[in-house]
Order: C-alpha cells, then structure tokens, then sequence
C-alpha cells in the first residue's frame, strides 16, 4: 500500500499557499480545502489535453440514404423560392 499525503487547509489559508499546494496536488498529494459549513472541495490534477473521443463509424448502416441526384446542378430560382 502507497501512502498519500493528505493536506487539508481552510479557505482563509488557500490564497497565502496555493502556489505549494497546486505543487503538492501535482506530486501526488490529496489537497482538501474546507470553508467553514460549507462541503470540501479536492484539488487535483488534470491531464494537460483531454482524451481523444474514438470515432465509431458505419453505427446505423442504412439510416441513410442518399438520393442519386444528390449531386446534379439545382435550379438556383426554384431553390431560392423553395420549390427545388
């Protein structure tokens, strides 16, 4: 078993230290910042970039279908006018 350091600091002492404790955050340790009655908050580290989603294709083949005159010229007045 690793051990963590844990640290735990009020909201009054977070200004004068933060700069130690986003190091110590970084290195390992749990940061832990209490205010008063209100919840805890943990100070961690995040990866520099966010991971990559994967593309997953063909998830719904046949959901559609392309008209085999996608591609001809359009008839510019009628798309214009909303009859094309």
């Amino acid at each position: 078993m690793i051990a963590t350091t844990t640290i735990t600091v009020t909201s009054a002492e977070l200004h004068a230290r933060l700069d130690e404790l986003l190091a110590a955050a970084r290195s390992g340790a749990e940061v832990f910042i209490r205010d008063a009655d209100q919840p805890g908050v943990r100070l961690s580290p995040t990866p520099a970039e966010p991971p990559r989603r994967e593309w997953k294709f063909n998830l719904h083949p046949g959901a559609m279908v392309m008209r085999e005159d996608f591609d001809d010229p359009i008839d510019e007045e009628a798309f214009l006018l909303g009859d094309a």
